[in-house]
């Protein structure tokens, strides 16, 4: 007697109930993860960044881990964390000199010998937008700036730990994981793991490097030059580097300007040309093509919408999910190809004859 779609399922109902109890165990589990996202994301990443330098130090000593987190973490906390700690700073101090803001800009714009009709409409519009800008700021609570501050250094924390635990014990998880796989998939996986390593390399390894070295570069040139809040610049600098497509001159050539106002023609294209080539110079010319090459099989205008799109959606996990998602698909279909084209050497079980 055949048994129908009914009987199967209370034939199975302990398996059924067990994968289901899993299935909402991962799920709660996940929940109670979701708001340290942004760290597990980013210690990830920083994983994954500092992998290379780890299998070259466990060469010489077995605290190769530590030393691999402490070299990725530090130049980062000294980029992004005062340099965040600046902005924040910064914008506190324009929402008590809303007044002084607008007159600056309004001088500034009168010091153009624009014509008057235009003048009046521009000057307008920049004391509105001024206004409204800072008053929505001023608006929000200093309990949420607090809370916002603590939920992003416990992140940060967390990542740090991720990091370390991961660089030490990443290659025992990702043996466990392949234990777990049927043995006549193995191929694949290792296929699928190598497109997968040599496009997150491309995306996250060469451009974080990149991004880390100009930075700090940065801090050196803006400081000769006088710049101000030249920690806030630099992390403006690494984050430009570390989006594709994002150039230089985008963080540049506002200062240059600002610079051409302050001290004249000579003193902002003297900026421009030093700050270009010394903080642009070896990174793009020497540093990029070398450790990130042409073999990312990733568009740059893809990238960068995967990296503004991902940071707008979910914040700092976002930035580096989304990128790290599109690689992952990419990888799939490079997989994939790689199996219709027969690269890949696969043993698959005949269901039709074991039924026959």
């Amino acid at each position: 007697m055949e048994s129908d779609g009914v009987s199967k399922l209370i034939e199975h109902r302990w398996t059924i109930a067990v994968v289901a109890g899993v299935l909402l165990l991962i799920l709660a589990i996940i929940y109670i993860a979701l708001p340290l996202l942004d760290g597990i994301v980013l210690g990830v990443v920083f994983a994954y960044v500092g992998r290379p330098i780890n299998n070259k130090l466990l060469k010489y000593t077995k605290l190769a881990p530590f030393a691999t987190t402490v070299f990725i973490i530090t130049p980062i906390i000294l980029i992004l964390g005062i340099g965040a700690i600046e902005i924040v700073n910064q914008g506190i101090w324009a929402i008590g000199h809303h007044a002084e803001i607008t007159e600056s800009l309004t001088t500034t714009i009168a010091s153009l010998d624009i014509p008057e009709f235009i003048y009046t409409d521009v000057s307008i519009t920049v004391e509105n937008l001024a206004s409204t800008a800072i008053g929505i700021a001023g608006q929000i609570p200093a309990f949420d700036y607090a809370k916002s501050i603590t939920i992003l250094v416990i992140n940060f924390i967390i990542s740090i730990f991720v990091c370390f635990f991961l660089v030490k014990d990443g290659a025992r998880l990702t043996g466990l994981v392949k234990n777990l796989l049927p043995r006549s998939g193995l191929p694949i996986v290792d296929a699928f793991s190598e497109h997968a390593d040599r496009i997150l390399a491309g995306i996250f390894i060469g451009n974080l490097y990149v991004a880390i070295i100009a930075s700090m570069t940065s801090l050196f040139v803006f400081y000769f030059f006088g710049v101000s809040h030249i920690t806030a610049m630099a992390s403006l600098v690494f984050l430009a580097s570390l989006i594709p497509i994002f150039a230089g001159w985008m963080i540049l050539a506002p200062i240059a300007i600002s610079r051409y106002f302050e001290y004249g023609l000579e003193n902002a294209i003297l900026f421009y040309v030093v700050a270009s080539i010394i903080i642009y110079g070896p990174t793009e010319v020497i540093l990029r093509p070398y450790i990130v090459g042409i073999r990312s099989y990733t568009h740059p205008l893809l990238m960068m919408v995967m990296f503004i799109g991902g940071a707008l959606v979910a914040g700092i996990a976002g930035f580096f999910l989304a990128p790290m998602a599109m690689g992952i698909l990419i990888a799939v279909y490079r997989t994939y190809d790689d199996l219709m084209e027969g690269r890949i050497e696969v043993a698959v079980p005949d269901l039709l004859d074991k039924q026959r």
